[in-house]
C-alpha cells in the first residue's frame, strides 16, 4: 500500500469514539434489526418446511457459502483494506481500477464454479433425494450474484456507507423472502418444499442485488466518472490470494460442522445443528457489526502510522463487543432451550450444542478484534498460519467426534478450533504491533491510565 499523498488530520481519541459510536451505532442497529428478521426467517422456514425440508435448504445454503468463497477470491476483504486507504489518500483512479479488476475476476470464477458444480451434481443425481437435487440445481444459479453482491457490500463499507452496505442483505432480502414465502404458500398454494424456498431466495436475491448495484453507482459516480482506472494488479492479487485462504478457513471454522453433520448423520440433524450454529453466532454479532465501521478506521490509522489511534479503535470496539456478547451468552445460558424450541419441538435437542458453541463465541469476544487488526495492517500471512492450524483441528475433531457424539461432538470441535486462533492472535498482535486487543487487558490498562 502506497504512502499517503495528502495530509490527513489525525482524529483525537474522543473523535475516534464518536465515529465508532455514530457509525458503529448505525451498524449495530442494522445488525440488531437484521438479527431479529433473520431469526424470524429461520423459524418460518423451519416450521413451513419441516425438519426434512429445512435440513435440505440449510445444507444447500451451507454448500453455496463454500462455493461463493473461491468465487470472491478474497477480494471482499481486499476491497475494504485498499479502498479505505485509497480514499484517505484521494486515489480514486486506484479505487476504480480495483473495483473493475475484482468484479471481472469474481464473475469469471463464479461462472466456472457454477459449471463445475453442475457437473458434479448431475454425476451424483442417481444417489440423491429428488428434493435435495432440485434445491441444489436452483441454488447453484445464484453463486455469481452472491459473490458480486459481497464485493459491492465491501466497497460501500470501505467508503463508510455502513447503512447502504448492510441494508440490502441484512434487512431487505430476508423481508422479501418472508413475503414471497407466505405469498407462495398461502396465496398461490405452492408446496412447502426446499426447492420452492430456494427459488424464492433467488427472487429476493435478484431484487436486492439490483438495488445494491444502483446504490454503489450513485455513491461513487461523482468520484470515479472522470478518473482513469489505475491498476496495481500484482499487489491486489497477492493480497487477495492470502485473504481468500483466510476466508476459506473462517468458513471451515464456522460451517464445517454443519457440512460434516449432513454428510455423516444426514440433513435432518444437520438442519438442527445449523439452527444452533446461527443462534450461537449471535454472541459475537455485535463484534461483526462494529467491525463494519472499525475495519476502514483501522486501515486508515495504520496507513498513517498512528498506532495510538489504532489502539484506541481496538479498545473502544472491543469493550463494546464484549458487553453485548456477555449479555447474549447469559441469555442463551438461561433460555437457550426455549429459543431452540421456537423452531419446533424437534429442535430442542440442539440446546447443549448451542451452549458449547456460544461459549466458544464468548471466548472470541474476550480476545477482541484480533483477526481484523491483523488483516487491516497487512499481517494476514501470520493470521493464516493460525487459522490453518485451527481449520485442521476442526476437521480432525469433527471426523473423530461426530460419528460417536453427533451434534455435541461437532459443537466441541467448533469450540476448540474456534477458540485456538483468537487466543493465539492476542499474543501475536501484542508482539508485532504493540497493540493489545484483549478486552480484559484493555480494561486493566484503562484503569491504570
Amino acid at each position: 500500500m502506497k504512502a499517503a499523498n495528502v495530509t490527513v488530520p489525525t482524529p483525537s481519541s474522543h473523535t475516534v469514539t464518536r465515529i465508532l459510536a455514530r457509525k458503529g451505532g448505525t451498524s449495530f442497529l442494522i445488525n440488531v434489526t437484521g438479527m431479529i428478521i433473520a431469526f424470524l426467517l429461520q423459524v418460518i422456514l423451519a416450521r413451513e418446511l419441516g425438519v426434512d425440508g429445512y435440513g435440505h435448504y440449510s445444507f444447500v445454503m451451507t454448500v453455496l457459502t463454500f462455493l461463493v468463497f473461491p468465487a470472491k477470491l478474497g477480494f471482499d476483504t481486499t476491497i475494504v483494506r485498499y479502498v479505505s486507504a485509497y480514499r484517505s489518500q484521494q486515489e480514486w483512479g486506484a479505487v476504480k481500477g480495483l473495483l473493475r479488476y475484482s468484479n471481472q475476476w469474481s464473475l469469471g470464477l463464479s461462472l466456472a464454479v457454477v459449471l463445475i458444480g453442475f457437473g458434479i451434481l448431475w454425476a451424483n443425481k442417481g444417489s440423491m433425494d429428488s428434493d435435495l437435487f432440485n434445491t441444489f440445481t436452483i441454488g447453484l444459479l445464484f453463486v455469481p450474484f452472491l459473490a458480486l453482491a459481497t464485493l459491492r457490500q465491501s466497497a460501500l463499507q470501505a467508503l463508510n456507507e455502513v447503512l447502504f452496505a448492510q441494508m440490502p442483505e441484512k434487512i431487505i432480502r430476508p423481508i422479501l423472502l418472508i413475503g414471497c414465502l407466505y405469498t407462495a404458500v398461502y396465496v398461490w398454494s405452492a408446496p412447502s418444499k426446499a426447492p420452492m424456498a430456494m427459488l424464492l431466495f433467488g427472487v429476493s436475491l435478484g431484487i436486492t442485488y439490483a438495488l445494491g448495484a444502483w446504490v454503489l453507482r450513485k455513491k461513487t459516480s461523482s468520484h470515479l466518472r472522470n478518473q482513469e482506472a489505475k491498476f496495481h494488479s500484482q499487489a491486489w492479487m497477492k493480497t487477495s490470494l492470502s485473504l481468500m485462504m483466510n476466508a476459506g478457513i473462517y468458513l471451515i471454522l464456522g460451517q464445517m460442522g454443519v457440512l460434516m453433520m449432513g454428510m455423516l448423520h444426514g440433513t435432518d440433524e444437520s438442519g438442527i445443528f445449523s439452527a444452533a450454529v446461527r443462534i450461537a453466532a449471535l454472541v459475537t454479532f455485535a463484534m461483526t457489526a462494529i467491525n463494519m465501521t472499525a475495519a476502514p478506521l483501522m486501515s486508515a490509522a495504520y496507513a498513517q502510522k498512528d498506532m495510538k489511534r489504532l489502539q484506541k479503535i481496538c479498545t473502544t470496539s472491543g469493550i463494546a463487543s464484549l458487553a453485548f456478547a456477555g449479555g447474549v451468552f447469559l441469555f442463551l445460558l438461561l433460555f437457550g432451550k426455549k429459543v431452540m424450541a421456537v423452531f419446533g419441538a424437534e429442535f430442542e435437542v440442539g440446546y447443549v450444542p448451542l451452549l458449547i458453541m456460544a461459549a466458544g463465541q464468548f471466548v472470541s469476544a474476550l480476545c477482541g478484534q484480533t483477526g481484523m487488526v491483523m488483516t487491516m495492517t497487512g499481517h494476514e500471512s501470520i493470521l493464516t498460519k493460525a487459522l490453518v492450524v485451527s481449520a485442521l483441528l476442526n476437521v480432525a475433531l469433527n471426523a473423530i467426534l461426530i460419528p460417536s457424539y453427533g451434534m455435541e461432538g461437532a459443537a466441541v470441535a467448533t469450540f476448540v478450533a474456534g477458540s485456538f486462533w483468537p487466543i493465539a492472535m492476542v499474543f501475536v498482535v501484542r508482539s508485532k504491533l504493540k497493540i493489545d486487543t484483549s478486552v480484559l487487558q484493555a480494561l486493566v490498562n484503562r484503569k491504570r491510565g
